[in-house]
């Protein structure tokens, strides 16, 4: 089980990458997530690293570093066997928007609760939380935009 959320930004892949990496700027720019933090601030973060992440309305959970490439960011959260996701932030160069970046988020589910929440089933489809996560990252990326593209004089 998985979700996607796209949006194209007027500026390259290496200033999105680094605007979404400061994770203490990000609740001047978005509500979508209260606070990322690392124990490691200011370090650049390694497969086995952990952040701790608070989104909006929900608990905050742990993450542990999957990857951390120019192109690729990923942590996986999880409740062992109940619920696990591995949540994937793409930085990739635009196909339509020059010098721009596709900016990516995706997330795989797995675990008894991850089908139950997230699927296409019927207990899914009565909490809506597949419908609603997918609202936010679509805020999020929305929100990223328009800090990105006010930042570089882009359109707004």
């Amino acid at each position: 089980m998985s979700l996607k959320a796209s949006i194209e930004i007027a500026a390259p892949p290496s200033a999105v990458r680094a605007k979404f990496l400061d994770f203490t700027s990000l609740p001047s720019y978005t509500r979508a997530f209260e606070s990322i933090t690392s124990p490691k601030p200011g370090t650049e973060l390694v497969k086995g690293d952990k952040v701790s992440v608070k989104l909006a309305n929900s608990p905050a959970f742990s993450g542990v570093i999957e990857t951390n490439t120019p192109t690729h960011f990923s942590w996986t959260g999880s409740l062992p066997f109940i619920f696990t996701g591995t949540h994937s932030f793409y930085f990739s160069p635009s196909d339509t928007t020059p010098n721009g970046t596709t900016f990516t988020q995706e997330e795989f589910f797995s675990g008894v609760l991850g089908y139950a929440l997230m699927g296409d089933n019927v207990v899914g489809r009565a909490v809506g939380m597949k419908e609603k996560t997918q609202k936010g990252w679509i805020r999020f990326n929305e929100d990223l935009k328009r800090v990105l593209e006010g930042e570089v004089g882009g359109k707004q």
